[in-house]
């Protein structure tokens, strides 16, 4: 068994998507995903196959049939976990006919980029407003600042310019993935 992480798989599910279509290729078939981990088990040591995968999300939990016309056009659920539903199918592009419904994804990745819009936005005005309070103490009062040597401070510069990059990160990545969606 081979783990693999991939922290931001769910922004681009149609890169995820040709990700495991080449694994399969080389061989690696897909055995289980661990969302909350970020986290694809492979089983290695397969024959190359051409698999063709989808992967879906349901606000709730699905119930394990997958409608009846999926079915007749070669569908099979591979793994689950939680909301998470990875579909593949071993047809040719060609030869498929129905595809399973991305509306779901399409509505989380959507809340998840204004979420990390709002979260941007916050860290960008408060710095603002940290900057902005500091140069009317210095400029127009002619006070001194000190900081006290507190790995406080330290600490919050370096977890606010985290999540300020990856609230910046995650804002192009879904936008550029999704806005056909939108």
């Amino acid at each position: 068994m081979k783990k693999v992480w991939k922290p931001f798989w769910s922004y681009d599910v149609k890169k995820t998507e040709r990700w495991l279509q080449t694994r399969a290729l080389q061989g690696q078939q897909l055995v289980k995903i661990e969302p909350n981990l970020r986290l694809f088990i492979f089983k290695a040591g397969n024959d190359p196959q051409l698999i063709r995968y989808h992967i879906a999300y349901y606000k709730r939990k699905p119930n394990d049939e997958l409608p009846l016309a999926l079915q007749q056009n070669g569908w099979r659920k591979l793994c689950q976990k939680g909301c998470w539903c990875v579909l593949s199918n071993q047809k040719q592009t060609t030869d498929l006919k129905i595809y399973p419904v991305r509306n779901e994804i399409a509505k989380r990745n959507r809340h998840l980029l204004y979420f990390y819009a709002a979260l941007t936005m916050y860290l960008l005005l408060t710095t603002l407003l940290f900057l902005l309070m500091s140069g009317i103490h210095i400029f127009y009062f002619g006070y001194i600042l000190t900081f006290t040597p507190i790995s406080l401070w330290i600490t919050l510069l370096m977890l606010s310019n985290g999540l300020l990059l990856i609230g910046a990160f995650s804002i192009v990545r879904l936008y550029q993935s999704n806005k056909h969606f939108w």
